[in-house]
């Protein structure tokens, strides 16, 4: 399993990689379709920070100004590859 540590301030704790599950809740709130919602970057970070905590400090899974930090790096575990299709 593939893990990755973000510290806020003194605070630090580790979440998995987010597997395809997971990019199948968060994707929707980056890019929304047909302007039905908005994107929602903190909401995104926050399913990633939810799903994958593997260990640390509680204080980032409870306190606002945590939660806010530590969400917005989980955005960054965001990957995507590049792809193209053409007519046969």
């Amino acid at each position: 399993m593939e893990t990755y540590t973000i510290e806020v301030e003194d605070k630090k704790c580790v979440i998995s990689k987010p597997d395809r599950k997971v990019m199948g809740l968060v994707l929707p709130k980056l890019f929304p379709m047909l302007g039905d919602e908005k994107q929602d970057m903190l909401g995104a970070g926050e399913i990633i920070l939810k799903t994958c905590w593997v260990s640390g400090d509680e204080e980032i899974r409870t306190v606002d100004e945590y939660i806010l930090a530590a969400s917005l790096q989980c955005v960054s575990l965001i990957e995507m590859k590049t792809a193209s299709i053409k007519k046969n």
